[in-house]
């Protein structure tokens, strides 16, 4: 399906861009997930992502990388009305999606976070762009 990919250049990587966000990105919260972004500059893709699920909560590989693979096809599946809100906005960002919870989710629950947190995003957006 056309529009529903993510691809290379839309994943967030490297150390230097990953740690300002965590230093000084701001956050918007959506239970279980925090999405910490900061605004960049011009770019292909109106937004970069990295999802991060804690190794502190969940020991086993197998359990972090099954709630990575849930959020990314979540995020794959409903990005296009984000990028179209980024793109009418004119703003680009990066951004984490870093899942807080102690238990897995299934599907469902975390599609419907990952909708909630952009949503949320760009209400924020909006507000500060107004400023």
């Amino acid at each position: 399906m056309p529009g529903h990919s993510f691809r290379k250049k839309e994943k967030l990587s490297g150390k230097k861009p990953i740690s300002e966000l965590f230093v000084s990105g701001e956050s918007v919260k959506a239970f279980p997930l925090r999405i910490l972004y900061t605004r960049v500059g011009p770019g292909p893709y109106p937004a970069r992502v990295a999802i991060s699920v804690p190794k502190k909560l969940f020991r086993k590989a197998v359990d972090r990388n099954l709630i990575k693979r849930r959020i990314r096809e979540a995020y794959r599946h409903n990005k296009s009305g984000f990028y179209g809100k980024l793109s009418g906005l004119n703003i680009r960002v990066n951004m984490v999606m870093q899942y807080n919870h102690s238990k897995i989710l299934d599907y469902r629950s975390l599609e419907e976070a990952v909708i909630t947190g952009l949503d949320n995003l760009v209400r924020e957006l909006e507000k500060k762009g107004t400023r």
